[in-house]
């Protein structure tokens, strides 16, 4: 195994804080994504909800029609066409509302995986960054120690050695 001068511990140093930039960045990217989804879920349940009310709105509007007419198997005939038409938007709804909150649920939980795996990453790559700083800051200090260049100065008649970096 070669020996690792500081240089190429700042390097490493570098390249590793770069490779948790670009995690974290790609997360986000994967959170940004996540939410327009959820953006689109949204706007599909309110897309459902005005349907709901125009809807109840052409019922009601039918409804005062049906109890304008006299003849009453033509009114019998109206109720039933009414009742089944009801029947259909309700049943049709109840499936349009359920892949809805499904949708919801399903981009919610990956929502909070990733909140929580970019909390755990956070704190991981802190605890490898504060050791991965130390291991360098102790090179840099022996290579300094080392680098300290003795040097010889004349004071009278004796030589002193002074070591200065």
């Amino acid at each position: 195994m070669r020996v690792k001068n500081s240089k190429s511990l700042a390097l490493e140093r570098s390249m590793n804080l770069q490779c948790h930039i670009m995690t974290f960045e790609e997360a986000l990217r994967n959170a940004e994504v996540i939410d327009n989804l959820d953006d689109q879920r949204r706007e599909k349940m309110f897309g459902l909800m005005k349907w709901r009310d125009d809807m109840n709105i052409h019922f009601s509007k039918r409804l005062e029609h049906i109890l304008k007419i006299d003849n009453l198997g033509n009114l019998k005939n109206e109720l039933e066409k009414h009742k089944t038409d009801k029947n259909e938007f309700d049943l049709k709804f109840k499936e349009r509302s359920k892949i809805i909150k499904e949708d919801e649920l399903y981009y919610e939980k990956l929502d909070d995986e990733l909140r929580t795996y970019l909390i755990d990453y956070a704190v991981k790559c802190r605890e490898e960054l504060r050791e991965l700083n130390s291991k360098t800051e102790m090179k840099l200090i022996k290579e300094n120690k080392k680098r300290q260049v003795c040097t010889t100065h004349q004071f009278s008649s004796r030589n002193i050695i002074v070591y200065a970096s």
